[in-house]
C-alpha cells in the first residue's frame, strides 16, 4: 500500500513519527508532504530517514522528477493529514489550497483521513466543527494539552490512525452496518473476593478478530477479560465470568458472534469477603459447579455464531470440534490444535470447520489468520 503523510505545524508531529513505523512495519510504502510550519517542530530529514523517501516541501518541489503535489497526489492509495490544523481543517472544507498540503489534498482521487489536533477552544470553535463533520475525520482524544489546557483536542493515537486507515482501504461493503461481537480472554470465576479459577487465555486471537472485522467495515464490540490496546471506533466491554459474557452478548444482540474466549466448564462456589486460612486449616477444598454454556443457551438465537475448540488431543479433536458444532447449532468452528501453538503465542494454525466443509489456514501470525477468517465468515 502506498501511504502519503501529510504533516502540520502541530505539536502533535512527535506521534506522526510513530505512524509511519507502523506503516513501515506493515510493509507499506511511505512518503511524507510537510508544510513550512511543520518543518519547524521536525527537519524532513527526520522522515525521509524513517521513510527512505524524499520529504515533498515548498523548497524541494521538482517538476522535472516526481516530486511534486500532482505526482505525489497521484502516487498514493490513502492520504493522511496527521496532525491536522484547525487552520488547514476549515481551509480543506473550503478548498484553499495556498501550501503543497493542500494542493495535494485538491490532487489526489485516493481517500483522505484527518487527524484533527488544536487547543481545545479552536477544536470546539462551530468552524472547526463544520470542517470535523464533513470531512474525514478521525476524532481527537480528551486530555493535557501542550498549551496546559484540559479538554479534547489530542491528536488520536498512532495505533488509532493506522487501524482507521486500514479500514478505509480495506472495508467491504458486505460488512457494512453489520455488527459482529467478538468475545476474547479467559473467563474469571471467583472463589472469594480476592482468589479466582480462571486459564492461560491471552485474548490475541480475539483482539485480532475485533481489529480484522473493524478493518473491514463491521461495527465491532470487543467483549473480554483482559485490556487490549485498540481504537475507541471499536468499542470494547470489560468482564469477568461467564455470566458477565453471556448477558454482555444478549445486551448487544449482534448479527455474527464470534466466540473465541475460553469460558471455564466449572465455577467455584463463590464465598462472598475473604476466606480466612485460620478457617480452612492447610488444606482448601472447592466445591465446583458446572458453569454456563453461552453458545449452547444461544443456539435458537437467528444470528450467526461461530465458536472456538482448543484441543491437545490431535487424533479426535476433529471429530470433538464436529460435535460441538452440531450440539450447539453452529455455523462454524475454529479448531485451534494447542501441540502446535500454546496459549499466549502470537501464531495461529486454525481449521475452519462447517457443516459441510473444512478450510485449513496454516501456521501465521494471528493478524494474518484473523484476516483469511473474515472472508471464511463472509461465505457462510
Amino acid at each position: 500500500m502506498n501511504v502519503l503523510i501529510g504533516v502540520t505545524g502541530s505539536i502533535a508531529i512527535y506521534k506522526t513519527c510513530e505512524l509511519i513505523r507502523l506503516f513501515i512495519k506493515n510493509g507499506d510504502n511511505v512518503k511524507v508532504v510537510m508544510t513550512k510550519s511543520a518543518a519547524k517542530f521536525i527537519s524532513p530529514l527526520t522522515f525521509e530517514t524513517l521513510t527512505r523517501n524524499k520529504v515533498l516541501i515548498e523548497e524541494n518541489e521538482d517538476w522535472s522528477s516526481c516530486i511534486n503535489h500532482i505526482d505525489y497526489a497521484k502516487w498514493a492509495d490513502i492520504y493522511i493529514i496527521a496532525p491536522a490544523t484547525a487552520n488547514t481543517l476549515n481551509k480543506a472544507l473550503v478548498g484553499i489550497a495556498d501550501n503543497l498540503l493542500l494542493q495535494v489534498y485538491l490532487a489526489t482521487t485516493s481517500p483522505t483521513l484527518f487527524a484533527p489536533s488544536a487547543n481545545t477552544n479552536m477544536y470546539l470553535h462551530p468552524t472547526t466543527q463544520k470542517a470535523i463533520k464533513k470531512l474525514n475525520c478521525i476524532e481527537a482524544n480528551s486530555g493535557l494539552l501542550a498549551c496546559g489546557d484540559e479538554g479534547i483536542g489530542k491528536m488520536a493515537e498512532p495505533r488509532e490512525i493506522f487501524l482507521r486507515a486500514l479500514r478505509e482501504i480495506n472495508k467491504d461493503e458486505f460488512w457494512k452496518d453489520k455488527k459482529v461481537v467478538v468475545t476474547a480472554g479467559g473467563s474469571i470465576e471467583r472463589i472469594d473476593d480476592v482468589r479466582f479459577v480462571s486459564n492461560f487465555s491471552s485474548g490475541k486471537m480475539g483482539e485480532a478478530l475485533a481489529k480484522a472485522f473493524y478493518i473491514k467495515g463491521a461495527d465491532v464490540v470487543l467483549i473480554s477479560s483482559k485490556n487490549h490496546n485498540l481504537s475507541k471506533e471499536i468499542k470494547q466491554i470489560k468482564v469477568e465470568s461467564a455470566k458477565d459474557y453471556f448477558k454482555a452478548i444478549k445486551n448487544e444482540n449482534p448479527d455474527y458472534l464470534i466466540m473465541a474466549a475460553a469460558i471455564a466448564d466449572f465455577k467455584p462456589k463463590y464465598t462472598p469477603g475473604k476466606i480466612k486460612k485460620s478457617q480452612i486449616g492447610d488444606k482448601l477444598v472447592l466445591e465446583m459447579e458446572k458453569n454456563i454454556n453461552i453458545l449452547e443457551s444461544l443456539k435458537d438465537k437467528k444470528f450467526k455464531k461461530i465458536g472456538f475448540k482448543a484441543e491437545r488431543d490431535e487424533k479426535n479433536a476433529f471429530k470433538y470440534a464436529k460435535e460441538t458444532l452440531i450440539k450447539k447449532n453452529l455455523d462454524a468452528i475454529c479448531l485451534n490444535l494447542l501441540t502446535k501453538n500454546d496459549f499466549g503465542s502470537d501464531e495461529n494454525e486454525i481449521i475452519f470447520i462447517t457443516k459441510d466443509k473444512e478450510i485449513i489456514f496454516n501456521q501465521d501470525k494471528k493478524e494474518n489468520i484473523a484476516l483469511k477468517l473474515v472472508n471464511a465468515i463472509k461465505s457462510l
